[in-house]
């Protein structure tokens, strides 16, 4: 917009109204990227932007941005008010600002693309754009790689496991193609694409109207700008999404400027979480509510004072841990029934924190030291330097209705998954957490989402779970691909179904009845071997 770009491209979308009947508009590579040319200099020091201060630049480049997609936006809504509308780079942690320009969301993540999106990255989107006021839709690509892949083709497994993926989180499906330049298309290509639609087509009785559920909420947190072009959640979210994902507590990911929070029992607060007076207000409400927060490292931590602007959280703030590496000592809570043990201590990558517990609190583990930081100073063999002295600060703290993580588990677990880190924090939230929504029996990588659904004359509610199952082989190359599946057996799970017992369960589309025992308020089920993508319901 800075340069008269901006001008021009309304100009040709005026044209287009004009001229053409159209159905929609997909602007694409529409994101902030900060403009240093010398019209973006002189726009940024009439607006008192220092140019040297990156926060003070994104932001000013966001308030840009926003206004010239609303100014596009009107543009195409006054020529063809029935049109789709999409800024593709959009669908950010920031996505809730460009909502009220756009008709829906588009989450385009082609998993196979190296260093680009991965097989984490639309789980993790779509648990933000599903909380929205609009639609949205996940965009995979036919190809073994990425865009402009001529001659590459995903398997039946892979676009199946894919397809899965995207309306087990709540998604609708757009699958991309790209057409030679001689404009003929592949027949190749969509008898692919016919096999798995046929089946999501099967399917669509149980998915109109279906609703995911969640449990918990992660408050989302942007990453700190980079070099990045297209913001992105931080590590400490991502590590969360990623730990509920394996571990099939249903959750989504909500901005913190939503109005409220009671649709969740349970909040987490990434590490570096601000909390401004505005959502003090609503956390202290939703606690006041009987809500719960697990609050990760410096979440709700004032830098000036050094104090919890939460008034109820159950420690005090010392200082960072000295070392990075630092140590983990679990107890005997923390380590429950895993492979964790009472007499190791566990290496920390990332930076930990010194706290201590409030009268009333109950603690868990122990926080050690390193001997050292490996500096040039200090030098020990290949890597950290072993474990010290006790640094007399616990790991885990809980009281009421908070759950108070020193080391910030998440993101560590995001960034070196190291299984300890995901025990430690699974034992810790065991006890904490409500009672689960749905308690899966099978490996990390079965992945279970679950959907309410109103069906029937009598609009009775019914329960439908997803089972998506990653099967990645071991490559020499960045991306794992999931092109050999094979059915997979021994699998059970355990739903929540408080009141009336179902009266049948059975796999969707074919009606294939499984049988089921009542364990208390749950239901037990014994899944029969399972592909790329199984549905089950209960009615």
């Amino acid at each position: 917009p800075t340069s008269g770009y901006g001008d021009y491209v309304i100009a040709q979308v005026q044209e287009i109204c004009r001229a053409y009947p159209v159905d929609g508009f997909f602007f694409d590579i529409c994101f902030p990227l900060p403009n240093y040319s010398p019209w973006g200099q002189v726009k940024m020091r009439q607006a008192g932007v220092h140019l040297d201060d990156d926060q003070a630049v994104f932001q000013f480049t966001v308030r840009g941005f926003n206004a010239y997609v609303q100014r596009l936006s009107s543009v195409v809504r006054e020529h063809v008010p029935e049109a789709t509308i999409f800024f593709n780079g959009t669908v950010t942690p920031l996505m809730e600002t460009t909502i009220p320009f756009q008709t829906h969301l588009e989450i385009e993540s082609l998993p196979t693309s190296s260093h680009t999106w991965g097989y984490l990255h639309y789980p993790i989107m779509s648990r933000q754009a599903r909380t929205t006021a609009v639609d949205f839709l996940g965009m995979t690509g036919r190809f073994h790689k990425s865009w402009a892949d001529f001659g590459g083709l995903k398997d039946r497994d892979q676009l199946d496991y894919e397809c899965g993926t995207i309306v087990g989180a709540g998604g609708k499906i757009s699958v991309g193609d790209q057409l030679h330049p001689r404009g003929v298309l592949d027949p190749a290509v969509y008898r692919l694409l016919g096999h798995s639609f046929g089946r999501i087509e099967q399917l669509e009785p149980w998915l109109e109207g279906a609703r995911p559920t969640a449990e918990v909420a992660i408050l989302s947190q942007l990453k700190p700008m980079t070099g990045l072009r297209i913001p992105g959640h931080s590590d400490d979210v991502e590590g969360a999404a990623q730990f509920f994902l394996e571990t099939a507590i249903q959750f989504d990911i909500i901005d913190p400027a939503a109005t409220a929070f009671s649709d969740y029992k349970t909040l987490i607060l990434p590490d570096g979480l601000a909390v401004d007076a505005s959502l003090k207000t609503k956390l202290e409400a939703f606690i006041a509510g009987g809500g719960k927060l697990t609050i990760s490292g410096t979440a709700a931590l004032d830098p000036a004072s050094g104090k919890f602007v939460l008034d109820s959280v159950p420690v005090t703030y010392a200082a960072p841990a000295p070392t990075t590496p630092s140590y983990l000592r679990p107890d005997q809570a923390l380590v429950g029934e895993t492979e964790l043990a009472t007499d190791y201590d566990y290496v920390f990558y990332e930076q930990a924190h010194q706290v201590r517990p409030v009268d009333g609190a109950t603690s868990h583990g122990e926080l050690r030291r390193a001997l050292f930081n490996r500096t040039w100073e200090h030098f020990t063999s290949h890597a950290q330097a072993p474990v010290g002295a006790s640094l007399g600060s616990p790991l885990v703290v809980e009281k009421g209705n908070i759950l108070y993580f020193a080391a910030p588990f998440f993101r560590a677990y995001r960034n070196h998954d190291y299984w300890a880190y995901r025990a430690i924090a699974l034992n810790a939230l065991g006890n904490f957490l409500p009672r689960p929504l749905l308690v899966p029996s099978g490996p990390g990588w079965a992945e279970f989402t679950l959907h309410t659904q109103p069906y029937g004359s009598s609009q009775a509610t019914r329960k439908i779970v997803h089972i998506v199952m990653y099967h990645p082989r071991r490559t020499l190359q960045p991306v794992p691909h999931v092109d050999q599946s094979w059915a997979t057996s021994g699998l059970s799970m355990k739903v929540l179904f408080e009141g009336n017992t179902p009266q049948r369960v059975y796999l969707a589309p074919d009606h294939q009845t499984l049988d089921f025992v009542r364990e208390g308020d749950y239901v037990r089920i014994d899944l029969p071997p399972v592909g790329p993508h199984t549905v089950v319901v209960l009615e």
